[in-house]
Order: C-alpha cells, then structure tokens, then sequence
C-alpha cells in the first residue's frame, strides 16, 4: 500500500468532499480521483461509492479510513519523539533528601512522563540542604526537592509545592491513639526514638525538648526503621504526616493529638532564575504543587 495514496484517501474521507480535498493538498481533483483508483486497484476493493454529488464511503472506505487515522497519528508521535530528542534537554537532575525523594517525587515524576515519556530523571539522594544548594550553584543538579528553609541568594527562586505537618506518630493499639488532647508534660513520659542528627527531623525534635530529659529507646538514621519501630510499639517519635498516610488508613499506626508535637512544614522546589531554565524543566516545575 502507498502512504502518499493512504494520505490523500484520508483526507478526501475527513473532508467528505473531493473538492474540499483538492484545496487542502492543493492538488487537482483528476488527480486526487486518479489516486484513489489506484488504491482501489491494489486492495482489490471499492472504498467510496459516488452517485452524481453524493458521497459515502463504503464499509471498506470506513475500515481503512480507520485504520488510516491510527497510522497518520502514530506518525505524528514519532516525529514529535524525535523533535523531542533532538531539541530539548533529555535529563532532569534532582537532588532531595531520602524522606521527600521517597515519598513525594515518585508521584510527581509518575504523573510529568504520562505526557512526556522522553524524559530521564535522575535522583540523587543528600540530607544537607547547604550540599544541595552547592550543587545546584554549581549545575551539579538542576532542582532541589526539600522541606523549605532561609536561602539569601537573589539568583535562587523558591516555590511551595506541598503543605505537610509534623505529628507525633504513636503505636496503633496506644492509649492516646482515640485522638484526646495530650499536654506536653504527659508526652516526656513516653520512650522517644531519635533520628539521625543529620536529619531535619531530628533537629526540630530537639529544638521542642528542649531543656527537657526524655527516655531515648533507639537512634536510627534510616525513616523507614523509625517507623517500623513505633508499629510495633517500641516508642513515639515525630514524623511527616504525608509519610503515613497509608499507615494511619490501615491503621498500623496512629497520631498523638498535642500542638507542641504539631508542625507545619512546607515542601518546595529550589532552582536557579527561572529565566535561564530549560523549557522542559519549567513544564517540570510547572506540574510541581
């Protein structure tokens, strides 16, 4: 089968009319007419039926104008697939620390490459925001996926893309696990787990213990650990609400209601001027939030 015969046949059956065909190709009606005979002569089929000015094409016409359309589209796909790969930058370089890296990306990157599957991210993982900030400054990485913080730089732009909070996370089958208000006097009795100190959490743990002696069961730098820690009942600790989302609607494990142990604390996307961005990372950002 001839593409260039497939093409004007698809069009002379979107447009329902020789004529409106020939103007759109710009190719003379004899012509167009000669075209599809042809066609007709190597499928060994009738594809449109003409009675003076009516025109209506055949159940073949229908099948292969069908099937036309799907190839004519597929066409389209590959040569916006090329134009992609020839024009754009194919790598996204992110760099967030493991809580937000796990828990927040893989959704956002999930829904970006639905509509842009050309794409390669490439996540690296660092706890120190001062370390991210370098490599960004330095082009090491192309944005910065973190809980917000004071940056003093004029040529950095800051954009809040999630509300998350800090909750005290406690084991499901705990007496406070029904929601009744706690004072911070009854949370110091409890067995606390520490974080890394290279964690932000555990830098705001501290920050509200301050000047207050609590019972440390366990210290362990990896999340998941302190989490699987409090579902067994080993102790309280403070953790991101976004995080255990899935956990609390189980019901594997549950929340302290103290505003002491309440923390707001914004995700956001750190990048460089947005006037020197690549136009893909600031689709990127754009689907961020």
């Amino acid at each position: 089968m001839n593409l260039h015969q497939l093409f004007i046949f698809c069009s002379v059956a979107k447009n329902k009319s020789f004529i409106n065909a020939s103007r759109d190709l710009n190719i003379s009606q004899p012509a167009i007419s000669q075209q599809i005979k042809s066609l007709e002569q190597v499928l060994g089929k009738k594809l449109i039926e003409r009675r003076g000015k009516l025109f209506q094409l055949t159940h073949h016409g229908e099948t292969l104008y069908e099937y036309g359309v799907r190839i004519f589209s597929m066409v389209e796909e590959a040569e916006s697939a090329l134009e992609h790969l020839g024009n754009f930058q194919k790598n996204i370089l992110i760099g967030t620390p493991k809580i937000p890296g796990t828990y927040y990306l893989p959704k956002v990157i999930r829904k970006f490459m639905e509509k842009n599957p050309y794409i390669h991210f490439d996540v690296s993982f660092e706890e120190s925001n001062a370390i991210l900030l370098d490599k960004l400054i330095k082009n090491q990485i192309d944005i910065i996926i973190n809980y917000e913080s004071v940056i003093l730089r004029n040529d950095i732009e800051v954009k809040k893309i999630y509300q998350d909070e800090l909750v005290l996370a406690i084991p499901p089958k705990h007496p406070w696990a029904n929601g009744q208000l706690i004072t911070f006097e009854e949370i110091l009795t409890q067995p606390f787990i520490f974080y890394s100190p290279k964690l932000f959490i555990q830098q705001i743990l501290e920050n509200i213990l301050s000047g207050h002696k609590v019972n440390v069961i366990l210290q362990l730098d990896h999340f998941e650990a302190v989490k699987s820690c409090i579902i067994q009942g080993l102790g309280i600790s403070l953790i991101p609400y976004s995080t255990i989302e899935s956990e609390l609607k189980q019901g594997f494990i549950a929340t302290a209601n103290c505003r002491s142990f309440t923390v707001p604390r914004n995700l956001v996307a750190i990048y460089k001027d947005s006037k020197v961005l690549p136009n893909i990372l600031k689709e990127f950002i754009a689907t961020l939030g």
